[in-house]
């Protein structure tokens, strides 16, 4: 910490603390593996939840992570 840092206001550091952590957060994170995505299903049935008509919907995906060799 230099000595100018000490002498920011209280708002501006909690600027710089939120900045940072929405850096963090948006940006994506370094692909360490490939996923291929080999079949999507999705059923569905209608049913009844309170009197109230709902559909009931299930998704399943089956996928195959791709990760790196430990060439050790």
């Amino acid at each position: 910490m230099t000595p100018q840092d000490k002498d920011i206001p209280i708002s501006r550091a909690i600027g710089r603390f939120f900045g940072h952590l929405w850096n963090a957060a948006a940006k994506p994170a370094p692909p360490d593996r490939s996923t291929k995505t080999v079949s999507e299903r999705t059923e569905e049935a209608p049913g009844e939840v309170d009197g109230r008509p709902v559909v009931f919907r299930r998704t399943t995906i089956e996928e195959i992570d791709f990760r790196p060799r430990d060439d050790a």
